[in-house]
């Protein structure tokens, strides 16, 4: 991938294109932005800093190196040394502080269009000014920005004194790009074979928003925590007793407390690696992997064997971190069409703190100053800054995923599940609590005002039995009043509530203690890897003037990827009902409520208990393939046909129908890019990568068309 100044361009590398897609997916977000700063104690000379910058963007070819973006293709090429001259920018103070201006000058993105992928800028806070330096992932890296400073810091000081920029010794010549090595095939093997298998929706938690918008935002929220004595010295205590790194001990901690809150047992954790080689620790680039850290999380195992099966993948995976994943996405992504990660949703990232000691620009000292995009890749990003008497965290969170309190609420409970684990090294993971005392005192207050309110008394039960926390779905448990009812049928009992009976409805305990119902429990489905709430799309279709009654099933899909909802409804046969109906849906509902088909019928089959007969219906979704009316009206057949022709040709099969799922097909986001160019081109109107998310079959991708074409 090696380029020196004035190459042609190259087609870029597959872990470049997955930055692309995600810039394709949001345009108008600057999640692959890199933004670092410097807080300097006084103020800085604004010449003498547009020089020293301008001559570390001449010296390293990977601050010039630019991208082109052109249909489905993206190419890079480096511009001549004279080609990439900066200005240092004026940031505008923000009314809401620092990082508030911070952040509106880091959330703007780059356009992919051969211009440079950095820009600079200074904002006068007091006595200081903070330096901000902005660049594209793709050319940059957090390894980078610690190298940039300290050439820039250097480069600086020679300025002010009159000299040169770079002494005569280091030569004047620019620094190539670093050429990484192609990906050994072991290393290819080794993690085909690790993340064979997985399956993404044990990355799914009880806990956060529950929503999956079809066209995200990216939004991000970053909450900062400095561990408790407790919590960093059990990780040090075990870190030296369980002779494994205290990173490898706060991974496995992490995979607990993901697990505590629903996900797993098979989890995979992403963590970003340094792939640069002996000698080229100072390169400048993007030459950092994420590597899919897959474990299990037995609640019968003790946290030590946790940690030790821990440890053996963190090693076996450094030992093959020359590849990629992003290159193997087609081989081992798992249906579902979502925008989220297909291999990883949470990540954990182990650093030292920044090495900025004694840094200065001229005379002014210098120190790290805390700079956001506002913008969040995943729904959680747990990075742990070390030092020698200290652990922190910065908890980057994805707002669509986690609200606030519940983001806060995790990394609570993560200090507390650390602070308890130094005498628990031998204590199953069922046994090791993660609750903290405001957990604790926010269910005890939920249920006392509860009962003394009048009531039913109940509680929130996790799958294992025990109380689920505040913030996390379970199922709901009515508690009995007296002795005589509790003999009564009940199903269980509890240690302080007594006997209870399920409910098979789904609800969570507020972190202020109160109570939300949010529907049965047996009326949750996964469709395309996105939980949806079937009796939420019943009550919707039901709502419509003319519907009488409605019930919605789950078709389990085959290897034609006609898997999906089907909505059966007592109505009248009405085109235009029917319309309506799929129009509400779109509107009110995530793509994946949405149902492949509408089956009109004069009345619903009923059980004994006078409800919809759901396994009658979902004998006849699977008998008849459920093509009712609704399934494939488009006007355009040609449009439709034309789709169909181009699933198959990107999909490389024949068996492709109007309803056929392009992700269950096992398409994934780099080949959903080339079906948003085609079809564009196919209908005369621009398609954007989450428009093929949100319409994953030819004939919902049809009636999008049309639309914007009206």
């Amino acid at each position: 991938m090696s380029l020196s100044t004035g190459a042609t361009a190259r087609t870029a590398s597959p872990k470049e294109r997955s930055l692309w897609m995600l810039d394709r997916l949001v345009p108008g977000a600057g999640a692959n932005n890199v933004p670092a700063a410097l807080r300097i104690g006084g103020r800085l000379d604004r010449p003498a800093l547009r020089t020293a910058l301008t001559a570390v963007v001449r010296r390293h070819d990977a601050l010039r190196t630019v991208f082109h973006a052109a249909d489905d293709t993206l190419t890079a090429s480096v511009l001549a040394p004279g080609e990439a001259d900066l200005d240092v920018q004026e940031i505008a103070p923000s009314a809401d502080g620092p990082q508030a201006a911070l952040t509106s000058f880091a959330a703007p993105p780059f356009a992919l269009d051969g211009r440079p992928l950095i820009r600079a800028g200074v904002l006068a806070d007091g006595d200081d000014d903070v330096l901000c330096f902005v660049v594209h992932h793709l050319v940059f890296d957090t390894v980078s920005a610690g190298v940039f400073t300290r050439s820039l810091a250097r480069a600086y000081a020679r300025v002010l004194r009159g000299e040169q920029p770079y002494p005569p010794d280091e030569g004047t010549g620019p620094v190539p790009v670093l050429d990484e090595p192609a990906p050994r095939s072991r290393s290819t093997d080794f993690w085909r074979d690790h993340l064979a298998g997985f399956d993404p929706g044990a990355l799914e938690t009880d806990c956060g928003t529950g929503h999956n918008p079809d066209r995200p935002t990216l939004a991000g929220g970053r909450l900062d925590h400095t561990l408790s004595p407790g919590a960093t010295a059990a990780v040090r205590k075990l870190a030296k007793e369980l002779r494994a790194p205290e990173a490898v001990v706060l991974l496995a901690a992490y995979y607990l407390l993901l697990a505590a809150h629903g996900a797993g047992p098979d989890l995979v954790v992403g963590t970003p690696v340094n792939v640069r080689g002996d000698g080229a620790a100072d390169a400048i680039g993007y030459h950092v992997n994420t590597l899919p850290l897959r474990t299990a999380v037995d609640p019968g195992e003790p946290f030590r064997a946790l940690v030790t099966r821990t440890r053996n993948v963190f090693f076996g995976a450094l030992s093959h971190a020359d590849a990629p994943v992003d290159g193997l996405l087609g081989e081992v992504a798992r249906p579902g069409a979502s925008w989220r990660g297909s291999l990883f949703r949470h990540v954990f990232n182990y650093v030292p703190a920044p090495g900025d000691a004694g840094l200065t620009f001229g005379d002014a000292p210098a120190r790290t100053e805390p700079a956001e995009t506002g913008y969040c890749k995943f729904d959680l990003e747990l990075n742990v800054l070390a030092t020698p008497d200290t652990l922190s965290l910065r908890a980057v969170h994805g707002t669509e995923a986690l609200a606030e309190a519940d983001a806060r609420a995790l990394v609570r409970r993560y200090d507390a599940l650390l602070s308890g684990l130094g005498e628990a090294a031998d204590r199953t993971v069922a046994e090791i609590e993660v609750g903290t005392d405001a957990d604790r005192a926010a269910l005890r207050t939920g249920y006392e005002e509860t009962v003394r309110a009048g009531g039913a008394a109940g509680f929130v039960a996790a799958p294992d039995g025990r109380e689920a926390l505040p913030g996390v779905r379970g199922e709901l448990c009515l508690v009995a009043t007296s002795r005589p009812a509790a003999d009564d049928g009940y199903d269980g009992e509890h240690p302080l509530h007594g006997p209870y009976r399920r409910t098979g409805e789904l609800a969570r305990r507020g972190h202020d203690g109160t109570l939300e119902v949010l529907g049965r429990a047996d009326r949750r489905v996964t469709v395309h890897g996105v939980p949806v709430q079937l009796d939420r799309l019943e009550a919707l279709l039901a709502s419509e003037d003319g519907v009488r009654a409605a019930a919605a099933v789950l078709r389990k899909g085959d290897d034609t990827g006609t898997g999906g909802l089907v909505a059966f409804l007592a109505a009248p046969d009405d085109p235009q009902l029917l319309d309506r109906l799929r129009k509400r849906v779109g509107a009110e509902l995530p793509a994946a409520a949405e149902p492949g088909a509408f089956v009109v019928l004069d009345a619903l089959p009923t059980a004994a208990d006078g409800r919809p007969d759901l396994a009658e219906l979902e004998r006849r979704a699977a008998a008849d393939g459920a093509t009712g009316a609704g399934a494939s009206d488009d006007s355009d057949g040609q449009l439709l046909a034309d789709l169909i022709e181009l699933w198959q040709d990107i999909l490389e099969r024949d068996d492709v129908g109007p309803q056929a799922n392009f992700f269950e097909l096992g398409g994934h986001s780099l080949l959903a890019a080339k079906v948003a160019q085609r079809s564009g081109k196919l209908a005369g109107v621009r398609v954007r990568l989450a428009d093929v998310f949100a319409n994953p079959t030819p004939v919902t991708l049809a009636e999008h068309l049309r639309a914007a074409r009206a």
